[in-house]
């Protein structure tokens, strides 16, 4: 086992977290520069010096964005409820969406565009969707990762009670993508080269999105720049940076890993230079975090993140809630329990993963 579920499990919903903050972030500072190379360039402002968290916080910086807080409303229903319960998961949906319309965000934490000049409102419509149900639905990933069957009941169950109407096939497969490539990183089956063509053997083949899937496989493969893939996809699809389909902001995001799946720091910002919208962020962290693990970001951001668990009391959740979901996956009944965080090297997997040295 290379890394430990519990730092997984963390890494996914950091990776969420990190994805929308980063972009708040860039849109406060222009400094970050990455050569043809995908290198960062030297700036005055340097990488360890970007501010997730600003100093002397205000209430409305207190805030998480709609990432965070959608991700970690899912992560309580599951741990309040010891598992699924699709009474409380509709309740908690219902109540996110509620408080989302009563507060007052500014573009820089409900946009789903890199610029506020760029798109319109319409468009932001449009791309929210998806990627709404895409990080509801990832809680149920991580407690049902190592069951496949009950993943993907549960996470059909899940898109059910976020849509008013039944969610298109071509837009439930591509939520499904997403998760499944999570659910395989989690198992550490995950093989960044295959994991598109592995997943595609799932889906409907009379839809679009695995023909989308074939051609960022095919775009790996030509070891194409984001800039180019991005390009790619949007002139076979006949789009532009303003009229995303929502299935291209989850192929964007596969290819925005697969491309660069061992280095989260590069493959988040590149994405937000190439200016693609924070949604793909947000998606790209989560698949970065559960395959390299919480550990394999930044430290500087590790411990912004971490500083922020332990100041901001109300909105502390970030790696708390990762915790308790993973105790209660492991079956704890107490799932606020000290020991998650006194030992964080804890030694837990998915069944067939650790094996006896003798085997």
């Amino acid at each position: 086992m290379q890394y430990s579920l519990l730092s997984r499990f963390q890494g996914v919903i950091a990776g969420v977290s990190l994805g929308s903050r980063l972009t708040r972030a860039r849109l406060k500072s222009r400094s970050i520069s990455i050569n043809s190379q995908g290198l960062v360039n030297p700036r005055p402002q340097r990488l360890r010096d970007l501010k997730l968290y600003e100093a002397n916080n205000t209430d409305k910086q207190l805030k998480l964005t709609r990432a965070e807080s959608l991700v970690g409303q899912m992560t309580r229903s599951l741990t309040r409820c010891q598992g699924w319960d699709q009474t409380d998961w509709d309740r908690s949906w219902k109540q996110w969406q509620q408080d989302q319309s009563q507060e007052n965000l500014g573009i820089e934490e409900n946009s789903l565009i890199p610029d506020s000049n760029q798109e319109s409102s319409e468009s932001e419509t449009t791309s929210q969707s998806l990627a709404e149900v895409a990080l509801a639905t990832l809680p149920l990933t991580l407690l049902f990762h190592e069951q496949p069957e009950h993943l993907t009941q549960h996470l059909q169950q899940g898109i059910e009670v976020t849509q008013e109407s039944p969610l298109s096939l071509e837009l439930e497969q591509a939520v499904l993508t997403f998760n499944l490539a999570i659910a395989l990183a989690l198992r550490e089956e995950l093989n960044p080269s295959t994991v598109l063509a592995k997943i595609s053997n799932h889906l409907d083949p009379q839809t679009d999105f695995p023909q989308q899937l074939q051609e960022v496989q095919t775009l790996m493969e030509q070891n194409v720049s984001l800039e180019t893939a991005q390009e790619q996809l949007l002139k076979s699809s006949g789009e532009t940076v303003n009229t995303l389909k929502e299935t291209t902001l989850v192929a964007l995001a596969l290819y925005s890993f697969v491309s660069r799946p061992h280095d989260p720091e590069i493959a988040l910002l590149r994405t937000l230079q190439v200016g693609q919208p924070p949604t793909v962020c947000s998606l790209l962290g989560a698949l970065s975090g559960a395959y390299n693990s919480f550990s394999s970001f930044p430290l500087c951001w590790q411990s912004q993140l971490k500083r922020s668990t332990s100041e901001e009391l109300v909105q502390g959740e970030i790696l708390t809630s990762a915790t308790e979901l993973f105790a209660t996956w492991s079956g704890v009944y107490k799932t606020k329990n000290s020991f998650f965080e006194i030992d964080p090297t804890l030694a837990v997997a998915a069944p067939n993963v650790i094996r006896s040295s003798q085997s």
